[in-house]
């Protein structure tokens, strides 16, 4: 079993994320907020601007009125899909290597993490909840656990991991949880409060595959964008129970099981255009 304290020491490595990303979590956080406030943050991070200002007046916002202020793009798109959109410009370099012991080619884990967050923007229109704004990061980040767990998987750990799945048929969750005694939701919840991201952006990604334990919509939110997101073709499903939605989570957040591929199909449809934005 890998030694937790070993486990806690690399979260903490980790760098730490921009000021301005930290600020708008923050802010969105409260619940309560101006335009003025996001502008604010946004106007003094020049880099942060410019992708925000390409993005909203990209395909992707659905949109052909073209825009040149910080003010006019937090109209449009919005200050969760901002925050999400920020920390995943912030966060690319990690999130596309390669993660073999999860069966993560290079580019894989991003795409995925950004089908997540683009699936709970579509769980949000649909749902019969309100679906809290801090969803969309905490999708985006809920596999960044992988990334430092992966690290400490040497050759003895990934036989033990790929017979748990294979000869046992456990998920991934399981078998981490039986072979490593920790699972990569619990430690990417530590990286996130690491991060200083709000304490419900962390229960997002910690109870991301046990939303029931979580108590909060956001947790219901994030495990089904994770599914929508695999369904869509991104990561990878050790077990057909990964592409399956827990039924309490979506009658919690209001969805119909029968309306999954539906939205699949408009995840796929937004990832396309979405991916084209980073390039």
């Amino acid at each position: 079993m890998i030694d937790h304290a070993v486990l806690l020491k690399a979260a903490q490595d980790l760098a730490p994320l921009p000021a301005a990303v930290v600020r708008l979590a923050a802010l969105v956080a409260k619940g309560t907020y101006s335009a003025d406030e996001v502008e604010a943050i946004v106007r003094l991070d020049a880099p942060l601007t410019l992708r925000l200002l390409q993005y909203a007046n990209s395909a992707a916002s659905a949109s052909h009125i073209r825009i040149g202020t910080v003010r006019e793009a937090v109209m449009r798109v919005g200050v969760g899909p901002i925050l999400s959109y920020a920390t995943a410009s912030t966060l690319r370099p990690l999130l596309v290597r390669a993660i073999p012991a999860y069966g993560l080619s290079e580019g894989d884990l991003w795409r995925h993490s950004v089908a997540a967050a683009l699936a709970s923007e579509v769980i949000a229109q649909k749902a019969r909840v309100d679906v809290p704004p801090e969803s969309f990061t905490a999708s985006l980040l809920h596999d960044i656990g992988k990334l430092t767990l992966s690290r400490f998987l040497d050759a003895d750990y990934l036989q033990w991991l790929a017979a748990a799945r294979e000869q046992g048929g456990e998920s991934n969750l399981r078998a981490e949880i039986e072979i490593l005694g920790v699972h990569h939701g619990e430690l990417g919840g530590l990286i996130g409060s690491h991060w200083n991201l709000p304490p419900r952006v962390v229960r997002g990604i910690t109870y991301h595959h046990a939303p029931a334990a979580g108590f909060d919509v956001i947790c219901d939110v994030t495990h089904v964008a994770n599914v929508l997101a695999t369904r869509a073709g991104t990561g990878y499903a050790a077990a057909p129970s990964e592409l399956e939605a827990d039924p309490e989570a979506l009658e919690r957040l209001g969805l119909v099981p029968a309306r999954l591929a539906a939205l699949e199909d408009t995840v796929k449809e937004r990832l396309a255009r979405a991916l084209e934005q980073f390039k």
